[in-house]
């Protein structure tokens, strides 16, 4: 049976406890068996990252943030005002820099705005943004491609955020054009446990918050993604 570990950096230099499975030539880091045995949330992501295998396949092994899985994703074609709202969890603290949205067959015509969000969640779902990117009509003007843009500082927001782990949040994509492009995402099974995807239609910039009572839940989750 699979015993849960909990991760904890040890300061370079030092000898890991007993009973260490793991450990980091700059940085040590180690996993004690069982649940609780330390208290000691993860503070070296660079160091913690290439020991979890499962993760191997996601941007998660890279320091980053993907809402959907990158394997067997759909193209959707989306509505122009459209609001895509993809929440997740931090699993670890994960410093970001960059958002990227995927393009899939349909490149877009006619943009006059695009910006990708990332958000904080309220205990209702209801979401607060705390950076974002510059608006850029490029963005979507190729099929079959990811379009990655830098946090913009306009606006007040931060050139850099963290995700902190254990803490809910969102990343949303926007795209106003003639003609949206088709993007990569999953289809939900169903709506049970936590909130995967939410819209809102009509937008033509992305707010700075919103309610939980104008985003009703969607059936596809878009792909976007954070990282460093």
């Amino acid at each position: 049976m699979y015993t849960p570990r909990t991760w904890v950096d040890v300061p370079a230099g030092t000898t890991p406890p007993a009973g260490a499975l793991a450990t980091s030539a700059a940085n040590f880091n180690y996993m004690e068996a069982g649940i609780g045995d330390a208290d000691t949330r993860i503070t070296t992501q660079s160091n913690l990252v290439p020991h979890i295998p499962q993760s191997g396949n996601s941007f998660f092994a890279k320091g980053g943030v993907e809402t959907s899985s990158r394997f067997n994703t759909y193209d959707v074609a989306g509505t122009s005002g459209r609001l895509w709202v993809s929440y997740f969890t931090a699993v670890v603290d994960t410093p970001i820099a960059k958002l990227a949205v995927s393009v899939t067959a349909t490149a877009a015509v006619g943009t006059t705005l695009t910006r990708l969000a990332a958000f904080t969640v309220a205990t209702d779902e209801s979401i607060t943004k705390v950076a974002q990117t510059a608006s850029d009509t490029s963005l979507g003007a190729s099929a079959y491609n990811v379009y990655e843009r830098v946090l913009s500082t306009v606006g007040g927001f931060p050139s850099s955020y963290t995700f902190l782990a254990g803490t809910r949040y969102a990343l949303s994509y926007l795209h106003v054009a003639t003609t949206v492009p088709t993007i990569s995402g999953v289809y939900l099974i169903d709506y049970a446990g936590p909130t995967a995807v939410r819209i809102i239609d009509g937008q033509t910039d992305i707010a700075g918050s919103y309610a939980v009572a104008n985003l009703p839940q969607h059936f596809f989750a878009a792909w976007l993604r954070a990282t460093s």
